[in-house]
């Protein structure tokens, strides 16, 4: 009979940044592994709170699933004979309870042998999952693992407890010195205490009991819930990001929401500060009247029950007006200057050891800055607002307020270049050049901002892939992803007709670099292939036509574009892409790998009908596409319809192995030509859906 399985892995406190990764891990490592030990089930959820790790499998078998196993015996030529069976074919049969009715003969690259098939009944289900778990566990990663005590066992945090139930048994389990048994405990905000529990189906329910939501979607609904019923109660809106209700989300066990108030003289603040006070230190939601200004009031979420919230709330009040005081100073501070006097102060900003300090940036990118302006051809209004945004770009990172709150880079620097009388075109620009600096940013809408970011980003990357600071495994210190990914979105969406390398070589060439950059740039083109791979899988785009256009490069990211959605546009028409599919492969598939093409096709070699034919036909599509701009149009055309159907004439009639060996070159030096000219699109190799 099937039954439920619960296991729960307790732990330290684990930050909430580890827990929706691991969520994710978890269920593909249970998935993989129930799978690959035979054991089938209705259902399998994971689980996570700041203390614990959870998988729930609902109506689990009781047993393996029988196996069916294919085991070859003697040769067919001594186990069969004169129409009969013989004595090997009779003793192989044996060896596994069967008789020879239950051989068959198999044709195999080695020969011919007998077979058979057996039974393998499966083990009980109870034996299996100790491995099981404790494969999944052992093959988890987090951004940071840790060792503790003499335990030689690395996990995200050390490990406290393990309840692990099928149905009313326990199961035998040690995973870093600790035991597996039938208790969970309680939440850190209640005395420490176990929670006995006698059968998986019980879990939640004795759980919610003791004040643990385990279900982080119930968790979530629970603190909107709360947090919406206390702002309609005063005619308030809530304002938060999903960042915010994400890490509420794994910061709490028991969430229970409350109102809290601050002094009304800190609205006078920029809003920006205030809800990043609220959000992003304190993890408040920040509140707004019905007309859209924030109010000075806020929405804490305790991990606990109601008693004492009172008091917990006047804390809270207390720790607000403390951040606030502080925030109210550096403002006040910072705007008895005008901005650019900040500017004296990057030159004691460190941007590298190696690469210098951020004054040394700002005189690189403003150089790089110079040779986007030319490479996009701009006027002289709008190179001088963009040099004089160069010049003030990074000059609140010598601000009081960006020193304490670095996630308000550019956003300051906005707010004090406005206060300081500077262009509004200016100011903006010091703002839109920080995004997207996440995958939910949008690209800014203007154009000189884009320009500055692609130098300050191509800048950073340059002196990173120098240094050979190229990110490995989870750990990315410097951020060299979300450059990498941020310049990718700026590229595609905006469609610049500009090639990274270009910027990469005069980013070098400003740096005073020496060595091989050719060497260096094909790391870093590795690095962005990888970077951009992953970019349009998650966009939903097919693997393998992603994998068809990066083998032709990903720079100019624009062309990659053009490339992918011609592609994705001709599969609307199946016949025809199916035949450039197929033309294309049989032209590829011929040529030999070592083969070295004649600098031209000799016309004088050319002997039969179908390839005299199939040269004239090449030589019509190339002069009206020498060039491809538009790679839908050269898809459809109808010349290289005409070509792929003389493609098949000449394949169907032409030896193209000739064993003349002057007309053999000569007709893979075409098919050559010819099969260059599809992979102008995409790598059809590449393609698996047809």
């Amino acid at each position: 009979m099937a039954k439920d399985l619960i296991f729960e892995l307790g732990t330290e406190e684990m930050p909430a940044s580890f827990l929706r990764p691991a969520l994710s891990q978890m269920k593909e490592l249970a998935e993989s592994e129930l799978k690959s030990n035979f054991l089938e089930y209705k259902d399998l959820n994971t689980f996570a709170t700041p203390r614990r790790l959870i998988i729930y499998v609902s109506e689990l078998e009781e047993y393996q699933k029988e196996q069916e196993e294919e085991i070859r015996g003697p040769a067919y030529k001594v186990a069969f004979n004169n129409g009969e069976w013989q004595e090997p074919a009779k003793k192989f049969a044996q060896q596994y309870g069967l008789t020879v009715n239950d051989l068959y003969v198999k044709e195999t690259e080695k020969g011919t042998y007998v077979y058979l098939k057996r039974k393998i009944k499966g083990k009980e289900t109870r034996e299996v999952l100790p491995g099981v778990i404790r494969n999944i566990i052992a093959r988890m990663r987090f951004p940071k693992m840790m060792k503790w005590g003499d335990v030689d066992f690395v996990f995200g945090r050390p490990i406290k407890w393990i309840l692990f139930l099928y149905g009313e048994e326990k199961i035998d389990l040690e995973i870093a010195k600790v035991k597996a048994d039938y208790y969970s405990y309680t939440p850190r905000f209640l005395p420490e205490r176990k929670i006995e529990i006698r059968n998986a189906k019980d879990y939640f329910k004795l759980m919610e009991e003791n004040f643990v939501i385990v279900d982080q979607e119930e968790r979530k609904k629970k603190i909107l819930e709360q947090a919406d019923n206390i702002a309609n109660k005063y005619n308030f809106k809530l304002d938060y990001s999903q960042e915010l209700i994400e890490e509420l989300t794994f910061l709490v066990e028991y969430p229970t929401a409350f109102l809290g108030e601050f002094d009304k003289r800190f609205l006078d603040l920029p809003d920006i500060v205030l809800k990043v006070t609220m959000e992003k230190k304190q993890r408040y939601f920040p509140l707004q009247n019905l007309d859209g200004k924030l109010v000075n009031y806020f929405i804490g979420i305790r991990n606990g029950l109601e008693k004492d919230i009172e008091i917990v709330k006047e804390g809270n009040e207390k720790v607000i007006k403390a951040r606030l005081s502080d925030a109210e100073y550096y403002y006040n501070e910072d705007k008895k200057e005008p901005l650019e006097k900040y500017t004296k102060k990057l030159d004691g900003i460190i941007f590298h050891e190696n690469l210098g300090s951020i004054k040394d940036k700002v005189e690189r990118v403003r150089k790089l800055v110079s040779y986007l302006e030319e490479y996009f051809n701009l006027n002289n209004e709008e190179r001088e607002i963009l040099n004089r945004a160069v010049e003030l770009y990074k000059a609140d990172l010598g601000t009081l307020m960006v020193s304490e709150y670095p996630e308000l880079h550019g956003i300051m620097g906005e707010i004090y270049a406005l206060k300081s009388g500077e262009r509004k075109e200016v100011a903006n620009i010091i703002k839109e050049y920080i995004f997207p600096r996440t995958s939910e940013d949008d690209v800014s809408e203007n154009f000189l901002a884009n320009l500055l970011s692609i130098a300050d980003r191509i800048d950073s990357l340059t002196g990173y892939f120098k240094l050979n600071l190229f990110p490995t495994g989870s750990e990315d210190p410097l951020g060299l992803r979300r450059l990498t990914n941020g310049l990718i979105k700026i590229l595609w969406e905006k469609e610049y007709r500009f090639k990274i390398f270009d910027g990469f070589k005069k980013a070098w060439d400003i740096y005073g670099f020496e060595g091989d950059i050719e060497y260096v740039w094909g790391k870093a083109d590795e690095f962005f292939t990888q970077r951009l791979r992953n970019f349009l899988i998650d966009k939903n785009y097919p693997v393998d036509l992603v994998n068809g256009v990066l083998a032709l490069g990903f720079d100019p990211i624009y062309k990659v574009k053009k490339r992918l959605s011609s592609v994705i546009e001709l599969q609307k028409d199946m016949d025809l892409f199916g035949k450039i599919y197929t033309s294309a492969n049989r032209l590829a598939r011929i040529i030999p790998k070592d083969f070295t093409p004649s600098n031209s096709v000799n016309t004088n070699l050319l002997v039969q009908i179908e390839e005299k034919a199939l040269y004239q036909k090449y030589q019509e599509l190339i002069e009206k596409y020498n060039v491809i701009n538009d790679y839908l149009e050269f898809l459809k055309s109808k010349e290289l319809l005409e070509l792929c159907e003389q493609v098949d004439r000449f394949f169907d009639n032409v030896l193209v192995m000739s064993p003349n060996e002057e007309e053999k070159r000569n007709r893979l030096t075409l098919i050559m030509l010819i099969k260059n000219i599809f992979w102008e699109v995409i790598d059809w190799s590449k393609i698996t859906k047809v």
